[in-house]
């Protein structure tokens, strides 16, 4: 993933992510690459799945044979008040020591500098795991190119607070989070470029 994505694109990390896990990772959401551009940035040593929606990523044969080659992602089934076998396998990863990858605004915006709110699973996986939260915003995913610049910016880590993690307290936290990641919101300016060549690919997955 890391040797295709520095062919087509222009890649860059700011920031550093923590050394160990467990932690959930908290990004916008602005297209397929998304998840993509985590997983070719962040160290090899370290292992990050993402929590995704199965009727959007295992609809087509071929979807399913490249996720479940990379082993990168847990689904969840949107279509069901509560998914208990995906939460529970989600707690399962962050008690082995793994990073739980989240798109909290619950659908793809196909637009820079755009954030939904967020949903209160996430803040109900971090308080049941009782592990901190690193924002994570992404640039440049909307719209894909040969040669377009993608980045990921690192944020500063938040700790859950500690108790029961009902409904008003997860509302409230995940609320906090999305605080956090619109404070790292940049406007996206595109210098002039030539003709955007493969652009194909921003609708590829």
């Amino acid at each position: 993933m890391r040797a295709i994505f520095r062919i087509l694109f222009r890649i860059r990390l700011e920031g550093e992510p923590p050394l160990t896990g467990p932690y959930l990772l908290v990004a916008n959401h602005q297209g397929w690459a998304d998840a993509f551009l985590v997983l070719a940035l962040w160290p090899p040593r370290q292992r990050v799945v993402f929590l995704a929606d199965h009727a959007a990523t295992m609809t087509q044969w071929w979807k399913r044979m490249l996720l479940r080659s990379l082993g990168v992602i847990v689904t969840i089934e949107r279509r069901a008040r509560s998914d208990r076998s995906a939460i529970e396998g989600s707690l399962d990863l962050l008690r082995s020591g793994a990073i739980l990858g989240i798109f909290p605004e619950g659908r793809v915006s196909h637009a820079e500098s755009q954030l939904a709110s967020f949903r209160r699973g996430v803040g109900y996986l971090a308080m049941k795991a009782g592990v901190p939260v690193v924002p994570v915003w992404l640039r440049g995913t909307a719209e894909l190119y040969l040669g377009r610049e993608l980045v990921a910016k690192i944020g500063t880590a938040r700790v859950p607070p500690t108790g029961n993690a009902q409904k008003d307290e997860t509302e409230a936290f995940a609320a906090q989070l999305h605080r956090d990641l619109a404070a790292m919101s940049e406007p996206r300016i595109d210098h002039a470029v030539g003709p955007k060549h493969l652009r194909w690919l921003t609708n590829l997955f």
